[in-house]
């Protein structure tokens, strides 16, 4: 029992009680499941109605590099809800490991991030920081799925 994941000694748990406020945890787990779903949902919606304005839209000088890079962020914004809803899942697995999803969906989120950020209204501090929290994730990320 040593060596297996610290979840597995809950739902499996002797106590009453611990198995039932699991049962809470994981039905509240679930709600957020269908909640996401909604919300990947709400913003597909939301990317399509952006697209058929753009689309729509008499002057072709209104598709320029900002609304190009804003149609981007929203099109990582429903990957990185996509990516949220798998670690939800993931999380009601019992023998899986979380840990590169959440690290994965962290990279996404920076990746997006830096694709919509405005460097002229960004101080280098800012950018500095974000170029920093880019590292330390993609590092950690490459140690933990990198092969022995």
């Amino acid at each position: 029992m040593e060596n297996e994941p610290q979840e597995s000694f809950v739902r499996d748990s002797p106590d009453p009680l611990i198995r039932f406020l699991n049962k809470i945890v994981v039905y509240s787990v679930k709600f957020l499941a269908i909640l996401m779903v909604l919300v990947i949902l709400w913003s597909l919606v939301d990317v399509a109605l952006l697209l058929w304005r753009q689309l729509a839209a008499a002057d072709w000088s209104t598709f320029n590099i900002e609304n190009i890079i804003h149609t981007l962020g929203a099109f990582l914004a429903v990957l990185i809800a996509i990516e949220i809803f798998l670690n939800i899942v993931f999380y009601l697995k019992k023998d899986a490991i979380h840990v590169p999803l959440v690290l994965g969906t962290a990279l996404t989120a920076i990746a997006r991030k830096v694709i919509v950020l405005d460097y002229k209204a960004s101080t280098p501090q800012y950018i500095y920081a974000t170029a920093a929290a880019i590292f330390a994730v993609g590092i950690i990320y490459w140690l933990i799925t990198r092969k022995n």
